[in-house]
């Protein structure tokens, strides 16, 4: 929460995933339990773990490699254990740990020590844990870990903070109130009667504050006294030291944690499924969606990740092959996509498993026919599907994964296995996702026999569903009804789908051999083929020249869908086509290791990466396949997917929105709403056709490879292109997007009436001279002014939850600016508290200290020469580069050059230049939303309203 709620539906899905409230639940075997830590081969770090003597277990991380340490520390404890009488204290509460300790009273002072170190700090609370991180410059780490360990010893829980930071919990919930996934889990869960999952989970001002009986502030002091105790905790560290060292460190800060000895709490309360099952929902969304859920409450058995039966059972579900319900029905035209998952702790000792379908206009009135589809897919497999072939195809896929797993960010890294130590035995905190021990047919036929229509809820999820009843705290409405006896015999009627469990997964790898070479390392990025039509790039691994693994990014460049709208959404109906054929094909290639996708971008960008050794398959298919075949029916359920998602688009968070409006301001390419939807309307299968064979005649293909390829396997890419796509009519110049040219004195403004509640304002200042060094100044000053910004406008003046501040680069330019969203202020008022907000802060950065700029400085440094932890992460400023025909490569060792000469005088200069500079060139986007229509927009000084993006790009000059 600080912040769970900041993760998106899909996010929080995934972070539920593999919880539990407590071991207990059907704990594993120890027989198969490892007796010591198991970590991936391909692994070069050492761990140690260690159990310190007030019960805390802690593991240990050495990478003499990181610029960065980073820990984490979990409760045992969370949203399920609030008292009714204060909902979402528990969430309440992670916020107070923030604001000061007995050690550091100073409410700012661990933010502040954060943003002068590098650092970057946060928290979630979900209903069994509540989990704390952070990450600090490695010469930080020793007072980091004192003044996070505080936190836990003797915080200071300021009374005097209880209004702001319920203020600020309100503001978190209020941004996510319309946010279907939100508002459907709460009716899920409300529908368990009395089990604790049944509360409001993230708080807000009408369930956290004073009442009969009940103080907030004494019942939240409580509560940490009771549930806060060193034994239900774990500890997560990674640092440049050695183990010995930190073990060191991990006795000094953690061990004086008290050990108050108490039971890890635990759920037990059982559903009545007599009232919870069989029932049908009908939820009218925000959002303009078509979906059947058929959602069943499992049992938690988190204690069998061993044996994976939730994994296993959900692989079945979802495959793509030929004859399961995906495939079957979206050759109906029922459906654009099934997927099934499980999460067994969603409800603490209970889960669920879950099978999302998106629908057609047709798969609408054939929702019986979809369920029954379903259910009989999973008789079929209590039937005939509990076969140790899928466990040998499913553990295999899985220990590809784990024998080559890469790293990740440290913070991340520290996040995810405190998270894990509370949910699995230590020595398999690393490789629980990934081990699959043995086939247990009797725990996967445990979770068949519990996907029943006593434990079945399906959901009818449209804007046309019937509905009697307002959700409370989320905006959505809804109906129950009964499953009847005859509905579920109809389910199960024999019937004309031809259902098969799946075949074998053909793109395994095999071959696991290294194909570059030294040489090709030291080469760098190096033009390796050219024809007429076809330029490819290569560069090999310096770093991870031990991994079997590549990527590949086809580019089938035209300039048309920067000027043309009707060809820029044939672009977008063209990838979602390719990944609704291709379905079998993508999955086929994920579970084994790889991914292929089709993306719009100036043309069209075929992708493909993972494991190396069968993506001449994979890549073949693709390209042969590229070309779409199609009818009126596909075509028009394209075309409703694509304006659904433009209309959903409008529901999104204001900031995003604001954000997005901004980027397409900046930058060539850009489309209105109204252009869109208008070429939606008249575009017609024969204008996809010829625009679909115009891109693949007319365009300049230019191809980067990068990792493990032999120089045989780069120029077979080639003779692949050539063979499957079309004979070239043109070959055209390579074109990309342009910027904006910045003009001083130009004041370009945006404004929008939302469909959502709060107002957004995205307010961009440019300084008027290009270059690294002036990026490099606003870098350097940026977590400064943003640390500020929250501080003031969130925290003490409690104006929003998503506020801040951002350095960008427009091109060759740099611009700072402010950015909000806010269910307090108008437009009009808000931007007059940013023009305030600007003054007092250069008035604060005036007194800036040089040690205080010092670590600014260093901070950013070490940031940006972090060694790359993976191959995506070294790939990243090659490619970077390569779109914009960098070919020297050097742009960011350019911005570290930059930084290294920055001075504190520069950035003082810098924001005079840009935010106080009334002749700069300014991009300020106003977003109001309804609860604000009666208030007026902002006028700025010299301002240029702009109508629509045509008029914008015809105003302007181009960089």
């Amino acid at each position: 929460m600080r912040r769970l709620f900041t993760v998106s539906a899909l996010s929080l899905l995934v972070m539920t995933g593999c919880g539990t409230t407590s071991q207990q639940f059907n704990s594993p075997s120890s027989a198969l339990v490892a007796e010591s830590l198991v970590v991936s081969p391909n692994d070069d770090r050492q761990y140690q773990t260690m159990r310190l003597e007030n019960g805390i277990d802690v593991l240990l991380i050495s990478d003499p490699k990181v610029e960065k340490s980073a820990a984490a520390l979990s409760v045992g404890v969370g949203l399920l254990h609030d008292p009714m009488t204060q909902q979402g204290m528990a969430h309440y509460l992670e916020h107070m740990l923030f604001l000061g300790t007995e050690r550091y009273p100073d409410s700012k002072g661990y933010t502040n020590f954060m943003t002068n170190n590098g650092g970057t700090h946060n928290a979630y609370t979900w209903l069994d844990i509540t989990n704390y991180m952070f990450k600090v410059n490695n010469d930080a780490y020793d007072e980091g870990l004192d003044r996070f360990s505080d936190f836990f010893k003797a915080p200071k829980l300021y009374p005097e903070y209880t209004e702001k930071e319920k203020n600020a919990v309100n503001a978190e919930w209020s941004m996510r109130r319309e946010m279907d996934f939100f508002g459907q889990f709460k009716l899920a869960r409300s529908m368990y009667g009395d089990h604790p999952a049944n509360r409001f989970l993230i708080g807000n001002l009408e369930t956290l504050g004073d009442k009969k009986n009940s103080s907030l502030h004494e019942e939240t002091v409580a509560f940490y006294k009771r549930y806060y105790s060193s034994n239900i905790m774990k500890v997560a560290m990674i640092s440049n030291e050695s183990t010995a060292d930190m073990a060191k460190k991990a006795k000094k800060y953690f061990s004086t944690i008290k050990n108050k000895h108490i039971d890890k709490p635990e759920v037990s309360k059982s559903i009545e499924f007599s009232k919870v099952g069989k029932k049908l929902i009908h939820y009218v969304p925000n959002e303009d969606v078509k979906q059947l859920k058929i959602d069943f409450t499992i049992d938690n058995n988190s204690g069998d990740f061993a044996v994976k039966p939730n994994y296993f059972v959900t692989y079945l579900l979802s495959n793509e092959m030929a004859g399961g319900p995906a495939q079957v029905l979206k050759d109906k035209g029922w459906i654009s996509s099934l997927t099934a998952y499980a999460s067994p702790s969603m409800y603490g000792n209970y889960g669920s498993l879950t099978i999302d379908i998106n629908l057609t206009d047709s798969g609408m009135g054939h929702r019986s026919d979809i369920i029954s589809a379903v259910m009989q897919y999973i008789e079929l497999i209590k039937k005939e599907g509990v076969n140790d072939k899928y466990f040998d195809e499913i553990s295999t896929s899985l220990s590809n994964e784990f024998q080559f797993l890469e790293k990740g960010d440290e913070f991340s890294y520290v996040s995810s296995v405190a998270d894990s130590m509370q949910k699995v035995p230590l020595n398999h905190v690393l490789n629980s996702a990934f081990y699959y021990a043995k086939f247990d047919a009797t725990a996967v036929n445990n979770v068949l026999k519990q996907l029943t229509p006593e434990r079945l809820r399906v959901w009818y999820i449209s804007q046309q569903e019937p509905s009697d009843t307002d959700l409370h705290f989320y905006d959505g409405r809804y109906k129950i009804s009964a499953i009847t006896d005859d509905d579920i015999a109809q389910w199960y009627q024999p019937s004309e789908l031809n259902l098969e469990l799946p075949t074998v997964n053909r793109l395994l790898p095999q071959n696991f051999d290294i194909k570059t070479t030294s040489e090709q390392a030291r080469n760098g990025v190096s033009e390796v083929y050219k024809d007429e039509r076809v330029t490819v790039w290569h560069a090999a691994s310096e770093r991870f020249a031990h991994q079997p693994k590549g990527s590949v990014d086809i580019f089938i460049n035209t300039a048309e869908p920067l000027s043309n709208v009707k060809h820029a959404i044939a672009m977008q109906l063209w990838a979602d086509l390719f990944s609704l054929q291709q379905s079998r094909l993508i999955t086929e290639a994920s579970v084994a290791g790889m991914s292929v996708g089709l993306a719009p971008g100036n043309g069209l960008i075929l992708s493909v990466s993972g494991f190396t050794d069968k993506q001449p398959v994979l890549i073949s298919h693709a390209l042969k396949n590229i070309e779409i075949s199609l009818n009126k029916t596909m075509f028009a359920q394209a075309v409703d997917r694509y304006r659904r998602g433009l209309m959903n688009a409008q529901k999104q968070f204001p900031f995003r929105q604001a954000f997005g409006q901004y980027s397409d301001m900046s930058r060539s390419g850009g489309f209105d709403l109204s252009e869109k939807l208008k070429a939606l309307d008249e575009i017609t299968v024969m204008d996809f056709i010829q625009l679909q064979r115009k891109t693949l005649t007319e365009n300049n293909i230019r191809v980067f490879s990068y990792g493990n390829y032999s120089q045989e396997e780069v120029e077979a890419i080639s003779t692949e292109i050539n063979q499957s796509l079309p004979e070239p009519k043109k070959v055209t110049n390579y074109t990309r997007s342009q910027y904006v040219l910045p003009k001083q004195g130009q004041t370009l403004v945006w404004q929008e009436d939302i469909t959502v509640a709060d107002v957004a304002i995205v307010d961009m200042h440019v300084h008027p001279v290009p270059g690294y060094a002036q990026k490099a100044q606003g870098l350097v000053l940026q977590s400064h002014f943003r640390q500020h910004a929250f501080e003031v406008l969130r925290t003490e003046e409690q104006l929003a939850y998503a506020v801040g501040a951002t350095a960008q680069s427009i091109d060759d330019y740099s611009a700072m600016g402010l950015y909000i969203q806010t269910p307090v202020n108008g437009v009009e008022k808000m931007q007059q508290r940013f023009e305030a907000f600007k003054i007092e802060y250069g008035q604060i950065l005036t007194q800036l200290s040089e040690k205080t700029f010092t670590d600014l400085k260093t901070a950013l440094l070490v940031s940006l020469k972090e060694e790359p932890k993976n191959l995506a992460e070294e790939f990243s400023p090659l490619i970077t580069d390569w779109y914009r025909e960098r070919y020297d490569y050097d742009s960011k060792d350019k911005l570290i050059k930059a930084v290294e000469q920055v001075s504190l005088e520069d950035i003082k200069a810098y924001y005079k230049q840009t935010m106080l500079n009334p002749d700069a060139a300014r991009i300020n986007v106003q977003m109001r939303g309804e609860k604000f229509a009666d208030q007026p927009f902002a006028t700025l000084p010299n301002q240029t309203v702009v109508k629509s993006l045509s008029d914008l790009y015809e105003q302007v000059e181009m960089q």
